[in-house]
């Protein structure tokens, strides 16, 4: 194929890390002096390159405001699905990318671009462990596979984000230098991108190179079965058959490892005890103490400003946080496609036309339905630790929930019956997942599964990437305006300009 590229701009590709743990001077060209010596160096290096999963909650960019915009990882993922009435907010001109969006009516000029970016600085960061351990001496064989090993699955991770959102986009495994590796980076296929995230994944869940869990001073690091759950979303997603039998084994490694089980309590999942429950394969950890986030520097690590974006505007008499911008008005049919017997449903949806206690009320957005992301809503003391003066907001102690138990459950369902394997396992795996929510068994077939997946991971990011693996999105989102085209989104037309027109743009 012809090799389409762009000019990296390192400027953002490295930012200092605010606290001694994840110090790591902000230079593009690292003198020889200062260069990476001695295992505490890749291990800063590394933490570094864990950072960036923090901003997936904001991803701020100065082209709307000077404080930002708003694309929260795991909202922009289900207002391309049905499962939101309207994006919310205050109206179209609230973060009106995410209005286009919604539609699919999204510009290059109003597209991602720091979502883009952040990525890349993850890359770039993973790319840094990755190449410059080999410099070191004094680290073990094993601790050494370990560091390789999260340092590509992270890698992994960032490109897989890019993937789903954009497809074709600019791939390097060895950061630009504009000596020994050029500024213009290949812009790759969408096959082609895929091949390298799945080479990565191939690589890190090898045996021996990822810890099976992790210390509890090391929670947030990834071990073998996060690995697995990400190879297993990435290949599924490709609907790559080649590798089914290969994920299917992981996952049902993962599930007779008995290291993990559903959470009794469906709702409990959602509290702060239940963070890195027994359920819990990979989180994203966010703090209210220490916290250094506010609207001067939003990157700074600390809390999450996502449940204040999901949270109902100027909401009052509150069993909840005390307000929030009132984004992501829950579609109706979602609530009416949960059996009134699941436990999920309440657990999953905050619906004030029935649930509200006297005195609760808040002011009606944009798309209002009474609805909200209940699982993301702001617990009331959601940052009572917080010792600033100006953004608790910002700063709430919720950790994103990645993957979970129940998603190897029926993802090991889903595989056995593509792959015309046991009937009977996979029945079993749907069996329990809907035990938890306290309803009867049904036969593990396609259609149901997709069902499954839509009621346990409402609103967590999963739906459009769900409908769209199984053939579904252009039906059940036509009515939306997506199409084929709409499958991936604009690249960001600042790129575009940037690569001097060497840089393709998709078909949107």
């Amino acid at each position: 194929m012809k090799a389409k590229y762009i000019l990296i701009p390192l400027a953002f590709l490295l930012g200092s890390c605010t606290t001694d743990f994840l110090e790591v001077e902000p230079t593009t060209i690292i003198p020889e002096e200062n260069s990476y010596k001695t295992e505490s160096d890749i291990s800063k290096a590394l933490m570094a390159a864990y950072a960036p999963l923090q901003a997936l909650d904001f991803c701020s960019s100065d082209t709307y405001r000077p404080r930002g915009e708003y694309h929260p990882y795991q909202f922009i993922s289900d207002i391309l699905a049905d499962d939101y009435n309207a994006v919310g907010g205050s109206g179209p001109g609230d973060c009106p990318y995410l209005q286009l969006m919604f539609d699919y009516r999204l510009t290059p000029e109003q597209s991602l671009i720091e979502l883009w970016r952040n990525l890349y600085i993850g890359i770039y960061r993973s790319n840094i462990v990755v190449n410059r351990i080999g410099d070191v001496g004094g680290i073990s064989d094993s601790r050494r596979d370990r560091y390789v090993a999260e340092a590509r699955f992270l890698r992994a991770f960032y490109y897989h984000v890019l993937w789903k959102f954009w497809g074709s986009v600019p791939y390097y495994s060895v950061n630009p230098d504009g000596k020994e590796v050029s500024y213009i980076v290949p812009q790759v296929s969408e096959d082609e991108l895929y091949n390298k995230i799945a080479e990565d994944l191939d690589w890190c869940t090898a045996p021996g190179r990822l810890p099976d869990a992790v210390a509890l001073t090391e929670v947030g690091r990834v071990n073998r079965f996060g690995a697995y759950m990400l190879r297993a979303d990435v290949v599924m997603l490709k609907q790559d058959e080649t590798r089914y039998s290969s994920v299917l084994e992981q996952l049902q490694e993962l599930i007779g490892s008995n290291i993990y089980a559903l959470t009794p309590n469906f709702e409990d999942i959602w509290t702060e005890e239940g963070e890195w429950n027994c359920e819990s394969i990979w989180e994203i950890n966010y703090s209210d103490n220490p916290s250094n986030r506010d609207w001067g520097d939003i990157f700074a690590p600390g809390g999450t400003i996502y449940p204040t974006f999901v949270c109902p505007d100027s909401y009052k008499g509150s069993r909840f946080a005390r307000e929030g911008y009132g984004f992501g008005p829950v579609n109706a049919a979602l609530k009416a496609a949960f059996d009134p017997a699941d436990k999920r449903r309440d657990a999953s949806i905050m619906d004030f036309n029935t649930d509200a206690l006297p005195g609760e009320k808040y002011n009606k957005r944009q798309g209002d339905t009474g609805m909200f992301n209940k699982k993301y809503m702001g617990r009331a003391d959601g940052y009572s630790n917080y010792i600033g003066s100006d953004s608790p907001e910002l700063n709430f102690r919720y950790n994103l929930r990645i993957y979970r138990y129940s998603e190897a459950l029926l993802r090991a369902a889903e595989l056995l019956v593509r792959t015309g394997g046991n009937q009977a396992e996979a029945d079993n795996y749907l069996k329990e997942v809907r035990a938890r929510a306290g309803l009867a068994a049904k036969p593990a077939t396609l259609d149901n599964l997709l069902d499954e997946y839509r009621l346990e991971f409402a609103l967590e990011g999963h739906r459009f990437f769900d409908l769209v693996r199984f053939g579904k999105a252009e039906t059940v989102l036509a009515g939306k305006g997506y199409a084929a085209n709409k499958r991936y989104l604009p690249i960001p037309q600042s790129e575009i300009d940037r690569s001097e027109g060497t840089l393709k743009q998709n078909n949107y």
